[in-house]
């Protein structure tokens, strides 16, 4: 129930398919962003098999709603410009975290 109303209200209006998407780039992205490797859109489409058009879609959903943050970097080839993810820091990402953590430590 718990985590019903943390998804209901953070990704208010979305279609249930909208919501495990965003729900599930959100995720990815909390557990990669300690990783070496930048956390980007186009590493983000390789990972999961979707066209980076889409993958853009539902991250442009993720920052208007104030979940993540983007920060302009160099892409691998160092010539180009890609834009690091990552979770921002505040009341509805804690919330968020804290059950994906919850959920993640109850695996163990």
């Amino acid at each position: 129930m718990l985590l019903e109303r943390i998804l209901e209200a953070t990704f208010p209006h979305e279609s249930g398919a909208a919501r495990v998407q965003q729900v599930g780039l959100f995720t990815l992205i909390y557990v990669l962003q300690g990783d070496r490797e930048p956390v980007t859109a186009k590493r983000l489409a390789e990972m999961t098999g979707q066209p980076a058009g889409d993958i853009g879609e539902q991250l442009q959903k993720l920052i208007a709603l104030d979940l993540l943050e983007r920060k302009q970097i160099l892409n691998r080839q160092g010539r180009g410009r890609a834009y690091h993810l990552a979770v921002k820091q505040n009341g509805k990402t804690r919330r968020l975290t804290k059950a994906i953590d919850k959920a993640a430590s109850s695996k163990k």
